[in-house]
């Protein structure tokens, strides 16, 4: 047998490696036996002296290996080698083993079965569904030749993941918001949580903090607002429900048959209610992130809060103001951080700077998408955001809704206007159900590798991020362009979460390499349509072009706001953050 030189061995051990790697790398998911191999011969120089075929050049390798397979054609140099029977998973090595030997193989894999994607057996899960289902969680793809209903490039791509892992009962996260509300659809994954809210005007439930996280409504009436003292700088509306819905994306009952389906298949969430009338008070979301974090939490008279026995790995959070991030923010999340706890927010929707706590050091931000990858109309961008994913984009905001809009992200809810009423489904839109999005993505990776850091998964979240997209008729996100616009890494963070791409990091963050992946180019009818009526949204601080939701909504406090209330913080009581409601306002008179 020819001796091999130096560089030729490196190369083939180089190759025996790579076939190695192919079978272990898949060994876990696939069946006991393969169809065959695939191989691929080396290039030839062009200089070479024989200038043998493909195929000729393959009988010779098989020869030499002893061997017999019939080769199928799958390219100029690559072949499927069919040995008459399956082989077993083992033999199949062995066999590509030896014929990596051969200087003239490229290299080998497995021809494996591939198994269909994991769809779970939830009814409102499938395309087929109304509004096409929970389309946010189905593979990212499609093309600009592709009806809109089949775009999804803003999508992380959950279903994609589920074939690495569909989640399990650790890790835990918390959703700091208004509390739950009993559904049928969320029955085995809710842990016994706790209530924050220390004012009993806005808690609406007759008292304090105590050891009940349901959610007894966040209604405002007009009669609550002619109490000036105390709701004066309220917005009249109907009870929300944000908290359940969120809990629905992260950890509803799925592949039960029933409704929808969640990001994690196994998911328990902790409801830590934060807020009620009006929104959250700074204090109380702080000691709602450490007692969720399993920290020791005092309460008014100083006394010991039972400390939460199910300790959350991410905190999920869909509140926000205005003010930059303070040292009370920034305390509790570094101390969280020290504990491997992950905080996650919305970044707002004021199309404008992006809102607190989502600005502070250390915390996943998160802007939201629409289906095709550019920036939602209402989302808050800038700097501070991590990363984006999609949050719903309204086919009634704004006349570019119509065009290119969507149905909103399908999840579980509540009809009660005041009160809790029956259990529902709802599809809402807004950085509030963009954050979930990516908290139930680091749920999967935290799943797969507990181990992770909270660096190595805002790292993982970023590396793994597929590009922005491009769209060459749509203009870039600005100050002066804060609608519909086109994102990059300095206003929409790293890119666009890749669930699929994010536990691949999980599962070797040492080794992991980021594929080099070209952006998509976004150019199809809808958008052109679009253009053609002007920008979505007017410069920042001038008057809203095509959008009519009557303004607020947003997920920070107007700057007007900020300054009355300065004049009597100190005197009364901390400032209260609202809602990042991070619902994206209706227009007047709009059905949620």
């Amino acid at each position: 047998m020819r001796r091999c030189p130096a560089p030729c061995l490196a190369l083939r051990l180089a190759g025996i490696a790579l076939a190695a790697l192919g079978f272990a790398a898949s060994a876990a998911a696939a069946p006991a036996s393969v169809n065959g191999l695939i191989v691929k011969l080396r290039e030839r120089p062009a200089d070479a002296a024989a200038q043998d075929s493909a195929d000729t050049r393959l009988d010779r390798v098989l020869r030499v290996a002893g061997m017999g397979a019939h080769a199928r054609h799958l390219g100029a140099r690559s072949r499927h080698l069919d040995f008459g029977a399956r082989l077993p998973r083992e033999e199949a090595q062995r066999l590509a083993l030896r014929l990596a030997e051969s200087p003239e193989v490229e290299w080998v894999v497995p021809n494996e079965r591939e198994r269909r994607l994991d769809v779970p057996q939830d009814p409102r899960f499938a395309a087929s569904y109304q509004g096409s289902g929970q389309w946010w969680l189905f593979p990212a793809g499609g093309s600009n030749a592709n009806d809109i209903e089949e775009r999804r490039r803003g999508v992380p791509g959950v279903q994609s993941a589920w074939q690495t892992s569909t989640g399990g009962a650790n890790p835990v996260v918390a959703v700091l918001d208004t509390g739950i509300t009993a559904h049928a659809d969320l029955t085995r994954s809710v842990l016994p949580g706790r209530d924050f809210v220390s004012t009993v005007e806005y808690a609406n439930d007759g008292d304090g903090w105590d050891a009940d996280a349901s959610d007894p409504g966040d209604w405002v009436s007009a009669a609550d607002r002619a109490n000036a003292a105390l709701f004066g700088d309220c917005e009249e509306a109907d009870s929300s429900w944000h908290g359940t819905t969120i809990a629905g994306m992260l950890a509803a009952d799925t592949n039960n048959g029933v409704g929808v389906a969640a990001i994690n298949w196994s998911g328990r969430v902790l409801p830590v209610r934060v807020a009620g009338k009006c929104g959250a008070d700074v204090a109380d979301i702080i000691a709602g992130m450490r007692w969720a974090a399993g920290l020791q939490v005092l309460d008014a008279q100083g006394r010991a809060v039972p400390i939460n026995p199910n300790p959350a790995r991410v905190v999920n959070i869909s509140f926000g103001g205005s003010a930059a991030c303070n040292a009370a923010y920034q305390d509790a999340i570094d101390e969280l951080a020290a504990h491997g706890v992950v905080v996650v927010a919305a970044a707002g929707n004021e199309h404008g700077a992006v809102t607190r706590p989502a600005s502070c050091r250390g915390v996943v931000g998160v802007a939201a998408l629409n289906r095709d990858g550019f920036k939602a109309s209402y989302s808050n961008f800038g700097g501070a955001v991590k990363i984006a994913t999609v949050g719903g984009d309204p086919r009634w905001y704004g006349d570019w809704g119509m065009l290119v809009g969507d149905d909103g992200l399908l999840s579980i809810g509540n009809n009660g206007k005041t009160q809790p009423g029956s259990a529902i489904y709802t599809r809402e839109a807004g950085t509030s159900f963009a954050a979930p999005v990516v908290a139930g993505v680091i749920g999967l990776m935290l799943g797969v590798n507990p181990q992770l850091t909270v660096a190595q998964v805002i790292d993982g979240l970023q590396r793994s991020a597929r590009p922005h997209v491009l769209a060459p008729k749509m203009a870039a996100c600005s100050d002066r362009n804060p609608g519909r616009c086109v994102c990059s890494t300095a206003t929409c963070g790293a890119g666009i979460l890749d669930a699929a791409g994010a536990l691949q990091y999980a599962l070797a963050p040492g080794s992991y390499v980021a594929p080099n992946r070209q952006p998509e180019v976004v150019d199809n009818a809808e958008i052109t349509a679009a253009v053609a009526l002007g920008a979505d949204r007017a410069a920042n601080g001038g008057s809203e072009s095509s959008s009519s939701d009557g303004g607020g909504g947003g997920g920070a406090l107007g700057f007007g706001w900020l300054a009355a209330l300065a004049l009597a913080v100190a005197a009364l009581r901390p400032c209260r953050s609202r809602r990042a409601r991070s619902r994206a306002p209706a227009p007047a008179g709009a059905a949620r």
